[in-house]
């Protein structure tokens, strides 16, 4: 049937922040009538001018989009990249008796820390040391994170008994629901394992590895890019992959698209969180190239028709594809030019761009992570394609303050690129 399922059809989508362009953008594609609503202006929300229409009403008052909604007659509801407009959608369509993806309580057991490792505990995925309060912690250095918020918010590390009750403290200021999780702080390689399901079938898409920023020291989490596959694809599938698909099995999930975070250090795995939503990684056409659905369609189809059968499948895919994430972060200061972004999307390997910040845009430098300002990935099978590709894109990219110094935080050494992959 394809795209005659949804074409036509009013789709509602929660926020219109700049992640938020490809999914419109992608909706209209099949023939979707695009609706985006928040109260941001469209220099906030610039997904607003991209769709069809807009509203002015806030995601999260949900009378009101109740109301708007059976008047016009919405025919499904999704959002994407925050657990926040996600719950405001798993209401919102139990109001108005509309698919959605995703359940109150499997959202809580991805979005809560804690919960999300009892879990792992139960299904054998293993999980990172925690402690259950400061006076407990009997080595360092220690992670502190609201059980609550996702992408760094409230982070923090303690390297002593005196940086404890600091970290703790700003950690607690940033949850939602004032709890902290404590835990022991892995040395390791960052590494991420991405999964679609669509109609219960859950399907391994890739995984990858981080490379964190130079001079984060023990202050900052900043990841300047990743790569996929991860360097320790093999061992996540061989060690972890049959015990997170009980996971996700046990969570009753059959349709959407999972990513579980965690640690390889010296040939052991250990996961700490997860997120059950679309991901800031926005890796759908690097999943495309692989031979996978574009993982957008996912939530597309199933808002619209309660179903994801009818999401294409491409016949022509590359497993031995490979992708190179740059993000970009700054130092503190205000933002007087960004360039190059265009050149790079113009480059024949690059499959996203994203720009988050904006010329005028007031940055801090005393936070865990610092302010991003956009992203880019390339996609070949050559890994000495990749390095090049990224090398050149330096050279585009141009971030400076409103005296004219360069304000990136971190440029990754690109000479290791061509040995990431090396057995």
């Amino acid at each position: 049937m394809g795209t005659e399922s949804i074409k036509g059809k009013k789709l509602l989508i929660l926020a219109g922040g700049p992640y938020l362009i490809t999914l419109v953008e992608r909706a209209r594609e099949l023939g979707v009538y695009t609706i985006v609503t928040d109260y941001y202006d469209t220099k906030t929300s610039p997904a607003k001018l991209v769709a069809d229409e807009y509203w002015d009403v806030s995601w999260a008052d949900l009378d009101t989009l109740e109301k708007k909604c059976r008047e016009e007659h919405v025919d499904g509801i999704t959002t994407g990249y925050s657990e926040s407009p996600v719950e405001c959608c798993i209401k919102l369509c139990e109001r108005l008796g509309l698919p959605c993806y995703c359940t109150q309580d499997q959202l809580d057991f991805t979005r809560d820390k804690v919960r999300f490792k009892e879990v792992c505990r139960r299904n054998g995925v293993p999980v990172v040391k925690e402690y259950s309060s400061i006076e407990e912690v009997d080595e360092f250095p220690v992670i502190m994170k609201p059980v609550d918020r996702a992408g760094s918010i409230g982070v923090g590390i303690a390297t002593c008994k005196e940086e404890l009750k600091p970290v703790y403290d700003y950690a607690m200021e940033m949850s939602y629901s004032k709890n902290v999780i404590i835990e022991k702080y892995i040395t390791g390689t960052k590494v991420d394992v991405y999964y679609e399901i669509r109609e219960g079938k859950i399907n391994l898409l890739s995984t990858s590895s981080s490379i964190f920023g130079k001079d984060n020291g023990f202050k900052r989490v900043v990841q300047s890019a990743w790569y996929l596959p991860a360097h320790a694809h093999d061992l996540i599938v061989k060690e972890a992959d049959p015990a997170l698909r009980r996971l996700i099995s046990d969570l009753g999930i059959k349709h959407g698209y999972i990513f579980i975070s965690g640690f390889e250090d010296k040939g052991k795995l250990v996961f700490f969180e997860t997120g059950f939503r679309l991901c800031g990684g926005h890796l759908y056409n690097y999943y495309v190239d692989l031979g996978h659905a574009n993982n957008l369609d996912i939530f597309i189809y199933h808002a619209l028709t309660g179903s994801t059968k009818d999401v294409h499948i491409p016949t022509n895919g590359n497993p031995e594809m490979k992708c190179m994430t740059v993000n970009i972060y700054v130092k503190g200061g205000t933002i007087g030019k960004i360039d190059g972004f265009e050149k790079i999307a113009a480059m024949k390997d690059c499959r996203f761009t994203s720009i988050t910040g904006h010329v005028g845009q007031e940055c801090r430098d005393d936070k865990a992570i610092l302010d991003k300002v956009g992203m880019y990935y390339f996609c070949s099978p050559s890994a000495e394609k990749l390095q090049q590709d990224t090398a050149d894109a330096y050279q585009l990219l141009k971030v400076t303050d409103t005296k004219g110094n360069d304000m990136i935080y971190d440029r990754i050494d690109t000479s290791v690129i061509s040995h990431l992959w090396d057995k």
